[in-house]
């Protein structure tokens, strides 16, 4: 199964179905998995601790699959101290998509091009989009409302073609899409691709746990909440893990390594696409059935 766009062309995959990075849950077994399916399987480079561990991940990844991968790299020093040397890890290992989040893209995208790799952006407004734009990226991860994890807050159907307009940049559609429907209607607001988070965290291969997978299974749209308090970023995440985890009053406060990684794995990122998990599946079959239901439905709509 192929599936032609921009961002196909520009990574050399077949399907335009980005696997996102998320933070404790995205592993070599997810990564591999979503590649393979003929999508592009990323992971954040935080999840490990040491350029010595993210050097063994990616060799770990490479050896399982010769399929593009992405990393995301936060830059902002406060969340992420360590982003200049996980950026040569990532350029040593020739890493085809570099996803930058919160901060200035530009030494990357510098940095990128000597090695043949490309640089996308995540971005929630049109402001961030002409910064990063500036920069040089390749392409535009447009993180609407409903968005897993950190999220922005404007309707998808307004920001999608919002961007594309503006800055003429490819867009790759963020928040709330867990199935064919929902990948048919970003591309036709405009983007040339879709970033799958939520979905892919009630499948076997991800490093979330039991407790997590089945919430994400019980719990619709109306149990996401979205606040600042948990990580001082607004973000989305399960209402019931926030519930029990109880007191936030100094959450959103700057922390070390330790207490980030313990507060996220107490309290569960998700977005709306909630509402369309049933049950726990493979990632090769979301990704392959995500694909099949995004013609089934072309094939289907009036003209």
């Amino acid at each position: 199964m192929k599936l032609n766009t921009r961002i196909t062309e520009m990574l050399g995959i077949d399907l335009p179905i980005i696997g996102a990075p998320m933070f404790l849950v995205s592993y070599p077994d997810l990564v591999v998995a979503v590649s393979e399916a003929g999508g592009i399987g990323c992971f954040p480079s935080l999840n490990y601790r040491s350029p010595e561990q993210l050097k063994d991940a990616l060799q770990e990844i490479r050896s399982k699959t010769k399929k593009p991968i992405g990393v995301n790299l936060i830059l902002h020093k406060a969340h992420n101290p360590n982003w200049s040397k996980q950026l040569e890890v990532v350029l040593d290992a020739k890493v085809e998509l570099l996803i930058t989040s919160l901060g200035s893209p530009r030494t990357v995208v510098s940095e990128a091009k000597s090695v043949g790799s490309k640089v996308f952006c995540d971005v929630t407004t049109l402001r961030h989009a002409n910064i990063v734009a500036k920069a040089g990226a390749d392409a535009l991860i447009a993180v609407a409302q409903g968005a897993g994890g950190h999220a922005g807050n404007i309707s998808p159907f307004s920001l999608y073609p919002y961007l594309k307009k503006e800055t003429g940049l490819p867009i790759i559609a963020a928040g709330a899409i867990s199935s064919g429907a929902q990948m048919v209607a970003s591309l036709a607001l405009g983007a040339e691709a879709v970033y799958v988070g939520t979905r892919l965290i009630a499948t076997p291969e991800a490093k979330a746990s039991e407790g997590y997978k089945q919430m994400l299974i019980e719990s619709g749209p109306e149990e996401i909440v979205y606040t600042e308090k948990i990580s001082g970023i607004p973000a989305n995440w399960l209402k019931k893990s926030v519930e029990k985890a109880g007191d936030l009053s100094h959450s959103g406060e700057s922390q070390n390594l330790d207490q980030e990684y313990k507060r996220w794995r107490d309290i569960w990122s998700a977005g709306h696409g909630v509402a369309q998990i049933e049950e726990l599946i493979p990632a090769k079959e979301v990704v392959l059935g995500m694909a099949k239901e995004y013609l089934d439905i072309l094939n289907r709509l009036p003209r």
